[in-house]
């Protein structure tokens, strides 16, 4: 099959959105498709080294960009501006698309990055039978939570709840919905926006899949096994923003009675009220940030731990989640989002949480769980591993969607 892939973000030395653009791209060449992929000129000479170091045959890269006065939008107004950037880039891909599949014969697009059902998607008008998604963006914020997020942050959590309301009050995302061949969402909350929208029976597929050469190299880390009275640690893995969570962390961690000691990898707006907030509990000496860290030494601190928390209270993916549980770590998360998804039982807890008296309480429940019974540990570590090396591989992302491809509408 041609296949023309619309991947806005795509990039073989990144994580994140530009390593799920190229995901796809490799694992839709890997098994057999000629792939058509349009994407920023700015990912042109990552591509291209990649590719003269590992030809791909079956791969066509086409560059698309914006004029520089609309291409500063990137670095603008926060991530309101990138947000922007995207949409342009779509909006003006549009004729650049029909001349690949016209040229080129495609019998089929696929539209994966940005991970967003609310934004304008090229490919629902360039003519040709489409896949959408795998996407996100329909997970919200349980407005229990919203007071303790700060004004900014309430703020942003509004502006998404209100591109959500208009992408369906606006009729401008309906079409897209009704006319794509297959609708996929990241998540189950998701998946009702698109239902809600026209799709017709939407397909949850997580749009998270690490690279083969990541799989093997989480799976020589082998977590040194907790025992009683030993110190348990945990470990936090992203950006330090409000609706991360990791406040509730913070706070579920005070309530643990053991020995414990908390990593936390990322930077943000957040890490000085984070910070405060540590001492106030009284437990500053027993949480180290360390900032953002280069891939190597963040994966080498999930190397040292032996749980990942990841209380995120909204998240189509959870990367982190992923790669943890790869390396053998057990994952607390909250049940909100895309995290559990990942997960199955048997490889770590999804803590209800409709409120945040329930979720610190969740939280600090299953922390006291793992470190209390190391026999427990050991049987979410390795069912964690082998759901990791079984689920989280872009082959098995192909067959789940294309698979479903085949008795779609």
């Amino acid at each position: 099959m041609r296949i023309l892939l619309s991947a806005y973000s795509c990039n073989p030395n990144r994580g994140s959105e530009p390593g799920v653009g190229w995901g796809w791209a490799t694992a839709l060449a890997d098994a057999g498709h000629e792939v058509d992929i349009l994407t920023q000129a700015g990912n042109r000479a990552a591509i291209e080294a990649e590719l003269a170091l590992r030809p791909r045959p079956l791969l066509r890269f086409h560059w698309h960009q914006l004029p520089p006065s609309l291409h500063r939008l990137k670095h603008a107004w926060a991530g309101l501006g990138l947000r922007l950037h995207y949409i342009s880039w779509q909006i003006s891909a549009v004729p650049v698309l029909r001349a690949i599949a016209a040229e080129r014969g495609s019998d089929l697009g696929h539209h994966v990055t940005f991970a967003q059902y609310w934004s304008f998607c090229a490919l629902s008008k360039v003519g040709l039978p489409f896949i959408w998604g795998p996407v996100g963006g329909g997970e919200r914020t349980p407005p229990s939570f919203w007071p303790a997020l700060g004004v900014r942050a309430c703020a942003y959590e509004a502006a998404r709840a209100l591109l959500g309301r208009v992408s369906a009050w606006g009729g401008f995302m309906g079409p897209t919905a009704r006319g794509c061949r297959l609708a996929v969402a990241s998540t189950p909350e998701t998946a009702a926006c698109l239902k809600a929208l026209g799709a017709e029976k939407p397909l949850v597929v997580s749009q998270v899949a690490l690279k083969p050469a990541d799989l093997e190299q989480l799976s020589r880390m082998v977590p040194v096994a907790p025992t009683p009275g030993d110190t348990f640690r945990f470990v936090i893995l992203g950006d330090l923003l409000a609706h991360k969570g990791v406040h509730l962390a913070l706070s579920a961690l005070a309530r643990v009675q053991a020995d414990w000691r908390l990593s936390v990898i990322g930077d943000g707006p957040c890490r000085r009220r984070l910070e405060d907030q540590a001492r106030r509990l009284g437990i500053a000496g027993k949480v180290h940030f360390h900032g953002a860290l280069p891939r190597p030494e963040a994966w080498a601190q999930l190397g040292e731990a032996h749980a990942l928390l990841f209380p995120a209270l909204h998240d189509s993916g959870g990367m982190a989640a992923a790669e943890a549980m790869a390396a053998g770590l057990p994952v607390i998360c909250l049940a909100l989002g895309g995290p559990p998804g990942l997960m199955v039982e048997g490889t770590g807890f999804a803590v209800p949480a409709p409120d945040p008296a329930t979720a610190i309480t969740g939280l600090a429940q299953a922390a006291q769980r793992l470190i209390d019974d190391p026999a427990l540990w050991a049987r979410l570590s390795a069912g964690a591993r082998t759901h990791a090396h079984r689920t989280f591989t872009w082959p098995a992302r192909v067959a789940a969607v294309y698979g479903a491809l085949e008795t779609a509408p």
